[in-house]
């Protein structure tokens, strides 16, 4: 018998890791290479709400109602206004299954987060890429060179993470609002990706009651230091989560996750204090860095650049036992930066001094 699947699944071209082939972190090592939020006083939280959960919470379906009573008062939106996934990646899945037939185009950037030219791939959409340019400061992308390539093309979607990873780089509220406006007027969807929402407190989804043309993307794996749930969520007009919805699964996510987080909102000062933590061991260690002669990029999210130059090759060396991290990038934007996810003081000191030992 021979298959049919959808076209865009026969190009060769369109090729993913095989799950069971992944290789585990190896223990006694810090690891600051996924963005995660490791914080041990968030930690301890959430060991303490999942030793105390009931016994049926994994023998029940879930139920809903309370958890998006809860997130939607957080947000600041009406629940009709949400849709839980798994993890942003399944906001950005569904935004493609919602908006994108084969042959559509769909505008990203790049470097970007991975799955945004997979899922191109997959629905067999024509992908126009903005990419990163090299600045004194960092990569840079103007919203001017957006507005011309969105006028240019005419996309059936728009993603545009913000802070976009790895660059680290955000529009301001004011750019923001200017390319959501012109995607309403061209007839495109903007999905804005807030993955690093609140350790970049701005954010847009006040705006989706009034613009129909705006999703936002959520999740609950960086700041609120639960990446191993993969839950997420999209914030949109009910008109437009009611699109969502129409191809959302039997249940968004398992009673497990759904009841955690439920918890987890009960407890929104302790995610906060370790936002506050972590962007202070991230002034921390930028500020060590700067002392050594190492130069730094500006970042928005909860990871950190740093270049070592001709010292590189030492200091990797060094760092080999004792830290997981991006050592380099491909991309010229990045190119002889290494990046390292946020810590604590506490935390960054080994890193620290290994580095510092070094170059002496």
């Amino acid at each position: 018998m021979t298959l049919s699947p959808r076209l865009p699944l026969l190009d060769n071209a369109l090729v993913r890791p095989e799950s069971y082939q992944s290789v585990p972190r190896p223990d006694g090592r810090i690891w600051l290479d996924k963005n995660e939020n490791l914080d041990p006083e968030l930690l301890s939280l959430t060991t303490s709400l999942l030793r105390n959960l009931d016994p049926m919470t994994l023998a029940s379906y879930p139920e809903f109602a309370s958890l998006y009573s809860k997130l939607a008062t957080w947000v600041g939106v009406s629940p009709d206004s949400l849709m839980l996934t798994a993890g942003s990646d399944g906001v950005i899945r569904l935004a493609f299954e919602v908006f994108i037939n084969e042959g559509d185009r769909v505008v990203h950037t790049v470097p970007t987060f991975a799955m945004y030219p997979v899922y191109c791939q997959m629905f067999g959409a024509q992908a126009h890429t903005l990419g990163y340019e090299r600045g004194i400061n960092g990569p840079e992308l103007s919203v001017e060179r957006i507005i011309a390539e969105l006028q240019r093309v005419r996309p059936k979607l728009f993603c545009l993470p913000n802070p976009d990873s790895p660059t680290g780089t955000v529009l301001t509220q004011s750019e923001l609002r200017e390319v959501i406006d012109l995607c309403g007027s061209i007839g495109s969807a903007v999905l804005i990706d807030e993955a690093y929402h609140p350790f970049y407190a701005e954010s847009c989804t006040r705006w989706t009651q009034e613009c129909p043309q705006l999703i936002v993307a959520r999740t609950f794996s960086k700041a609120w230091g639960l990446a191993g749930l993969r839950i997420g969520y999209v914030v949109g007009h009910p008109d437009t989560i009611a699109l969502f919805n129409k191809i959302r699964p039997m249940y968004e996510i398992g009673t497990l996750s759904a009841t955690l987080v439920s918890k987890m909102l009960d407890h929104v000062e302790a995610m906060d204090a370790s936002v506050a933590r972590l962007l202070f061991g991230k002034s921390h260690f930028v500020k060590q860095m700067n002392e050594l002669g190492f130069s730094t990029i500006p970042t928005h999210g909860n990871f950190q650049h740093v270049a070592f130059g001709d010292k590189s090759e030492k200091i990797h060396a060094a760092l080999e036992d004792i830290v997981l991290y991006r050592k380099d990038f491909k991309d010229d934007c990045l190119r002889g930066y290494s990046r390292f996810s946020m810590t604590t003081v506490e935390g960054f000191q080994p890193i620290i001094s290994a580095i510092r030992s070094a170059i002496i």
